[in-house]
């Protein structure tokens, strides 16, 4: 396996005009995933469960809600929110404006975000 190079990124300077999504994603090799996401006003991920992994969503701009099993989590700048495997999640930005947060989790095999 190669070795993972160190990576420092100012998350506040990464360009996040576009489609709802992945604006950066640390590059795979390791043991670790990460992707910078942005929801536009009013933009979602739908509910969904991920039985493989735990995540950690951290608010980076803005503001929206991550609905956990039924149980709403506004998520702002600052927030961060530990997302339990096998847990029903969904994430939405408010209708006024944009959300930017970083989720954070274990690699799995064969999962690509593409913006």
């Amino acid at each position: 396996m190669p070795k993972v190079k160190p990576v420092a990124i100012d998350l506040l300077t990464v360009d996040r005009r576009g489609a709802d999504g992945a604006v950066w994603s640390l590059a795979h090799g390791g043991d670790l995933d990460a992707n910078l996401v942005r929801l536009g006003p009013g933009g979602a991920v739908g509910a969904h469960v991920n039985d493989e992994v735990d995540v950690l969503v951290v608010g980076i701009d803005g503001s929206g809600r991550v609905t956990i099993d039924s149980v709403q989590n506004d998520l702002r700048t600052g927030i961060v929110i530990a997302i339990p495997k096998g847990t029903t999640r969904s994430i939405q930005s408010r209708a006024e404006g944009e959300l930017v947060y970083l989720t954070v989790h274990r690699a799995r095999a064969g999962v690509r975000i593409r913006r």
